[in-house]
């Protein structure tokens, strides 16, 4: 946690700087006036609406004597040894990130950045597309949102008391304010005429998210006084995205961090444990639906799974996302001893597991054959 007070701009250091506490109350917040109007929600609800295809019998996958699609575009900064796709017209520009991970970073000491929503924001401008939306909603899904809080945070979770956290209200409507880094949330402080002392704490985007749904709010901000690199999203797509996400975000948080020597074997014991995401097109136009799998220049097979349909939908190529549990996963891997391992969120950060690191997934179809 980190005590902030409105300063001059030229003074760019907090006045204090503290462990954050990993167990802040989701709390009903104390609202504030504006220091501007709202911004107009940009995001297609509707659009967003369309995410999640029922699971049916006809899905099956791509026949491999069959050439690849030509409707698949390779995902973009994807490393040399990462599955690449068949060549295709040129793709549409989507805020794809590098397969890697970025470095972490502390905006304010101490106080670690959600870097891939920081870049995600980064690339919006004035009238930002439904791609870039996507493509920040997505990245905002892992890891953890400042809250800014009026007061001392760390005596107000002391004393038991609700969090006093900051909103913006636009007429009858109030939306919840959020932000990538700690430095978001002191350029909001700098902006504001009340000199009271305000503090910012972390909370995963899961714990944030609830608080947003289940609270009387009409959206989230993201990074308010970020100019054209805030977002606003509306509560109904806030509540999709929730529903349809893993509460512990595991994959994505373990595809998020500095990559280790384990975090392939991580992902793979995650997939036999938490329902993931395939896509699914109409196979060409054949009236044959499919799953999607990367190939590698070698001829290896990859199927893509994705730990949110978000994940599928930044791909811009009009696959719907489908539900996977893991015995499904399983069953798949099993039947087509052909198939590599998986591909996991090719839009990026992106990783590999070979068949070698899926063994808890393929146990699974053992069990269920028995």
């Amino acid at each position: 946690m980190a005590m902030f007070s409105r300063r001059k701009k030229t003074d760019d250091a907090p006045s204090e700087s503290q462990p954050i506490p990993a167990d802040a109350p989701d709390e009903a917040p104390e609202e504030q006036q504006p220091s501007e109007p709202v911004p107009e929600i940009g995001i297609s609800v509707q659009a967003f609406r369309g995410v999640g295809a029922a699971a049916g019998p006809d899905v099956k996958l791509p026949d491999p004597n069959e050439p690849a699609r030509a409707a698949r575009p390779a995902a973009p900064q994807a490393p040399a040894s990462a599955p690449q796709e068949a060549p295709a017209a040129p793709p549409r520009v989507l805020p794809l990130a590098p397969a890697l991970p970025p470095e972490p970073t502390e905006s304010v000491p101490g106080m670690k950045d959600n870097v891939l929503l920081r870049a995600a924001l980064a690339e919006l401008a004035e009238g930002p597309t439904n791609e870039q939306l996507i493509g920040v909603l997505r990245q905002m899904m892992q890891n953890h949102l400042y809250l800014r809080v009026h007061g001392d945070a760390r005596a107000q979770v002391a004393e038991g008391k609700p969090l006093s956290i900051a909103v913006v209200r636009d007429g009858e409507r109030s939306y919840m304010l959020a932000f990538s880094s700690a430095a978001a949330v002191r350029e909001s402080v700098q902006r504001e005429t009340d000199p009271t002392a305000t503090s910012a704490i972390a909370q995963p985007v899961t714990a944030v998210l609830q608080q947003a749904v289940s609270g009387d709010f009409a959206g989230l901000i993201l990074d308010n006084a970020s100019g054209v690199h805030r977002a606003v999203f509306p509560i109904e797509v806030l509540a999709k995205a929730l529903e349809q996400a893993d509460v512990t975000m595991t994959i994505k948080m373990l595809l998020a961090a500095p990559r280790e020597q384990g975090t392939a074997q991580k992902v793979g014991d995650a997939l036999a444990k938490t329902k993931v995401w395939v896509a699914v097109n109409d196979g060409g136009g054949k009236g044959e639906v499919g799953i999607a799998e990367a190939r590698t220049t070698d001829g290896r097979r990859f199927l893509q799974v994705f730990s949110h349909p978000l994940e599928v939908v930044a791909l811009g190529r009009g696959d719907k996302p489908l539900p996977f549990e893991p015995d499904q996963l399983a069953k798949v891997l099993s039947s087509h001893t052909g198939i590599s391992g998986v591909i996991v969120d090719s839009a990026g950060p992106s990783l590999v597991v070979e068949r070698e690191a899926l063994g808890a997934v393929l146990v699974r179809a053992v069990n269920v054959s028995e």
